[in-house]
């Protein structure tokens, strides 16, 4: 019995850290598109995770998944993102951006 559970707890992390890196890539093909539409550069090419938290907002609980990035808007000054990946479906980038900040929202990644 205890071998099935020690199994299980496993198996759970492998699936939790393939999501996790899976999620991350997703994460950094979308900020690498946001940032090239709005003619910014993402720095060091790389997003990381920064937390997960639960979420109770409708149509019902989901994780979220946050990947942060910095991107340049001249090249010289560094500002701060976040791509938030909400599972099963749902993922948003934020810019902070000098005038405030940029929310981008997509479905179905």
């Amino acid at each position: 019995m205890i071998e099935l559970l020690i199994f299980l707890l496993v198996t759970g992390a492998v699936v939790a850290w393939w999501q996790l890196m899976q999620g991350r890539q997703k994460a950094r093909k979308v900020a690498d598109r946001v940032c090239e539409n709005h003619g910014l550069q993402l720095l060091d090419d790389t997003v990381s995770l920064s937390s997960i938290t639960w979420s109770r907002q409708k149509p019902g609980p989901y994780i979220l998944v946050n990947y942060g990035f910095e991107f340049a808007t001249n090249g010289a000054i560094r500002r701060h993102g976040e791509a938030t990946i909400g599972f099963p479906a749902s993922l948003i980038v934020t810019l902070d951006m000098v005038d405030g900040r940029l929310i981008e929202k997509f479905r179905g990644h």
